[in-house]
């Protein structure tokens, strides 16, 4: 089903592999105006001055900063600051982490995925399938990224199907015959490490093993519907491909955390004076106890039997809330087009329910960024609940993390799951390769 191809990797020039650290950076959609400048101030060369170029007072238009990423793009590679590799290769990316198990403690992990180019295709031919949806915005922003470099600078992170496990294996053992190009650990203490393979057996192997493979889109789906719009714009195969690392879903170390949503006071929509009331005319309500992060982990852990936590911040407690008869009402009379699966989905009901139904606000982009904070932690929604602005909220709904055989359902099954629904971690680093177009 899914067609790549290996590539001339362009790859930042190295005295040290353990150096790559200074030129590479977190993709652009989680990059904040503090964390750009700070990349600038890493090193003169760091991918951000091409990825997320910064605006300057004398722009007069956002494809004047592309113009920029273009330029520098352009110099590194004729000054040698990025070199062009000599074969075709496939690469192993590598990332070692730690993620909390159901107690919230540290457990040590691994995932690993091959990058290549991956044949663009529409989304509703079933090769490569979408699980959110995207916005125009960013869509936009990309196109003339891409139009001003003519180049792939960030990965797509796709999920390969691999009920047979086959592709983990030959994933695996492409990484133990390949060297090792160049590593670097970040600010989180995820290791990222990058392998080149020029084997032409071992691509082979890759490229008849991925044919009777689906991909599911887990982060990207901008940079990909973005790449595709651009391919038939152009109608040159020269964009026919674009640049992808895969992981297998069959990978131990394929971790789904939750977004967790601290739902705000702003004065927009329907005023509601005490929240918990309002949610036992839809949820039954059991209490926890005294409100803490420990308290989160211990209700949502493999052996916990709360469904959804909901922390109050008027009383200071938490609770185990699950749909009563008034919910599973209220969610069969709303969405008539999404299915009755799509609208269990815990985000769903949030959404529907709190959002919707309860706050009298639109569910549209604008009103989920003003009105939700997500936080891919307990304890991060903690420490915002317990701070000076826990004033702000009504309280958080802690959920557990949606599973990716969820996900992949859901999708065949011709629906995306709701924004934010899915938070694939650790993220794919941009830096460790690029494709040059032309």
């Amino acid at each position: 089903m899914a067609e790549i191809k290996p590539f001339h990797g362009y790859r930042f020039t190295l005295e040290n592999p353990a150096d790559l650290g200074f030129y590479c950076a977190p993709p652009y959609d989680m990059l904040d105006d503090a964390m750009v400048d700070a990349l600038y101030a890493k090193h003169p060369n760091n991918v951000v001055r091409v990825t997320q170029n910064k605006r300057i007072p004398a722009d007069t238009a956002n494809k004047d900063r592309h113009v920029r990423a273009g330029e520098f793009l352009n110099k590194w590679i004729g000054e040698s600051v990025m070199t062009r590799d000599d074969a075709e290769s496939i690469y192993i990316y590598r990332q070692q982490f730690s993620s909390p198990d159901e107690h919230g403690k540290p457990v040590p992990r691994e995932r690993i995925g091959v990058c290549s180019l991956v044949k663009l295709v529409g989304l509703d031919e079933g090769v490569v399938l979408p699980h959110e949806y995207t916005l125009s915005g960013p869509k936009q922003d990309r196109y003339e990224l891409m139009e001003t470099t003519l180049a792939n600078t960030g990965q797509i992170f796709g999920l390969a199907a691999d009920d047979d496990g086959k592709l983990y294996e030959l994933i695996r053992l492409i990484m133990s015959s390949s060297p090792l190009v160049g590593f670097f650990t970040d600010e989180n203490e995820v290791t990222h490490s990058l392998y080149r393979c020029y084997d032409a057996g071992l691509i082979n192997q890759a490229k008849e093993l991925m044919k009777t493979r689906s991909i599911l889109i887990a982060d990207g789906h901008h940079r990909y519907e973005t790449a595709l719009r651009f391919y038939r714009d152009k109608g040159d195969d020269a964009f026919s491909h674009v640049m992808m690392t895969n992981v297998s879903m069959a990978d131990p170390g394929l971790i789904i955390r939750p977004f967790h949503r601290l739902v705000r006071k702003t004065g927009q929509g329907r005023s509601v004076g005490g929240m918990l009331d309002e949610l036992a005319k839809y949820f039954d309500t059991v209490p926890l106890g005294k409100a803490s992060a420990d308290g989160v982990y211990k209700a949502l852990s493999e052996h916990g039997k709360a469904e959804m936590v909901y922390w109050d911040s008027a009383s200071g407690e938490i609770y185990d809330i699950r749909l009563n008869a008034g919910g599973e009402a209220f969610l069969a009379g709303v969405m008539p087009e999404q299915s009755d699966k799509w609208k269990h989905l815990d985000v769903s009901k949030i959404n529907c329910i709190i959002i919707n139904g309860i706050l009298s606000l639109p569910l549209d982009g604008q009103v989920l960024h003003d009105i939700v904070h997500y936080a891919n932690d307990a304890a991060v929604g903690a420490e915002k609940l317990l701070g000076a602005e826990k004033g702000y909220y009504y309280g958080g709904i802690f959920i557990r993390p949606v599973s990716i055989g969820t996900v992949s359902d859901t999708v065949k099954g011709g629906e995306r799951m709701p924004q934010k629904s899915t938070n694939f971690y650790p993220k794919l680093y941009s830096g460790l390769v690029l494709n040059k177009m032309r």
